[in-house]
This record gives structure tokens, sequence and C-alpha cells, in this order.
């Protein structure tokens, strides 16, 4: 078996900075969203931004792979970085994270778009908040509250603006910290997609990157065990256990069609 290239990553960004006047008084402060301070003062107005928020450095490993690797503003610079990260994803079939669609992938396509790099290819997203979301009822669906429920590898540290900002600014300390902790990041996030696959409804296929016309699971494994039928609107099917990953796949071909004699 073969199976896709599935890239885990995690980016790590700082604040912006606005100054302005805001009901009679110059105001001044971080940002993440221009509604940060929306029942105090109102809504930032753009013109007031002296600095957007930013993606200042990410982890990132190929599951299988056994070394986790890091790209950052300090060490490659921005267009370096986001470069980096763009030809990664471009490799990819499927890329892995913790609120991946609707955070790091954004800003990264942000990142790409106003630094002018070409959009990757295409890319399937495996998003373990979406998956424990949709599957599950845990109480708190942070990274760190699901790892430590589940017992598995979990994040290293928290993070830190004022760390964040001083490994931009130079600071090695700072840098060698938040590495640290992107890393633990990307090993906890590849944890916990390892951990949630298999009951995702919604996963990836793995069987369709791989050549082989044998029935396989959603997890790539051909490794089946016969159990019972799958009765569908269409027609009846073999039904499977996988010896791996515990799934109840359905064979390829339909053992009898609907209205067929």
């Amino acid at each position: 078996m073969t199976g896709p290239k599935i890239l885990v990553a995690d980016i790590e960004r700082v604040p912006g900075r606005f100054k302005g006047k805001y009901r009679g008084l110059e105001t001044e402060g971080d940002f993440w969203s221009l509604s940060d301070y929306q029942r105090i003062i109102g809504r930032i107005r753009p013109d007031d931004v002296t600095e957007w928020p930013a993606t200042v450095c990410a982890a990132y490993r190929f599951v299988g792979k056994k070394r986790v690797d890091f790209t950052s503003v300090w060490d490659d610079g921005d267009f370096g970085m986001h470069y980096t990260l763009r030809n990664l994803v471009d490799e990819a079939d499927i890329i892995v994270g913790h609120n991946m669609a609707n955070f790091d992938l954004k800003h990264l396509r942000t990142g790409w778009r106003d630094l002018g790099i070409a959009p990757p290819s295409p890319v399937k997203v495996e998003d373990t908040l979406r998956v424990a979301r949709r599957e599950f009822g845990d109480e708190s669906r942070t990274l760190d509250a699901l790892t430590k429920r589940l017992g598995i590898s979990s994040k290293t540290d928290k993070y830190d603006v004022k760390t964040a900002r001083a490994a931009v600014a130079g600071d090695r300390k700072a840098q060698k910290k938040i590495r640290s902790y992107n890393i633990g990041d990307v090993e906890a996030s590849e944890a916990l997609y390892l951990a949630l696959r298999p009951w995702d409804s919604q996963a990836v296929h793995y069987g369709l990157y791989d050549k082989t016309s044998a029935d396989q699971c959603r997890c790539g494994s051909t490794n089946l065990k016969q159990d019972g039928k799958a009765y569908t609107a269409a027609g009846v099917y073999q039904k499977y256990r996988c010896r791996d990953c515990g799934r109840y796949p359905r064979g390829k071909h339909a053992l009898k069609m609907v209205g067929a004699r």
C-alpha cells in the first residue's frame, strides 16, 4: 500500500496593533479581529491599523516521518517561510491540523496572496476540530483538552504573545521556546488525528490513492474480516471489519443489485 501523502501542520501568529481616537480618547493596543473591542470602543477602523496580525512560524511533518520540521520569519524571511509552506501543501494529498480549515489554511492563503505566491494545487483537509464537533460530545474541544482526555501526546506549552514578539525581534531564547511549542502542537495534532480518524464518518478514503483492486478500508488497510452484509438502497454488499482500525467498510462491488434476478 502506498497511500496518500499526509501533511500535519500548525502555524503561530502575532496580533496586530492599532492606534486612533475612539469615543474622544486616544486608544491603542493589540488586536486579532477588528471587532475585538466592539463593546468598549466600537469596531476598529482599518485606517487606524499600524500593524496587521501576521503568521510568524510553522511546524510540519508528513505522517510516517520521524522529524518535525520548522520554518519562521526569523530563519527564512516572510516570503521564504510562506513559499516553503506553499510547496509543502502543493506536495500533500491531505493536510491535517486542529482548526486547519478555518484558521491555519485561511491565514496561509492570505499570506500567499499578499506576497504574490501562486496558490498550491487543491488539497483535501482533515480538520480534527471539525471531526470532534461532528462526531463527539466533548465538553471542551481544544487540542490540549482532547489529547489529555485521550491520554495521547499533548501540547508541551502555552502560546504567549510576548514570547512570539520577542522571537520575531531576534531573541534567541524566545525563538527556541516558540519553536518547541510549535513542534509540540504538530506532534499533538498528529496523535489526535490518528486517534479520531476511525470515528470520522467523512474521512478521506486512503484507498483512492492506492492501485490495488482489493476491497479496502478507509484507512487503506486490506486486512479485513468478513462481517455479514451491508444493505443499501442500490443493493447488497459484503461488509467487513477492519482488523487495523476497527471500521466496518463494505466491498467495492455489489453482491446483488436492486431489481436484479
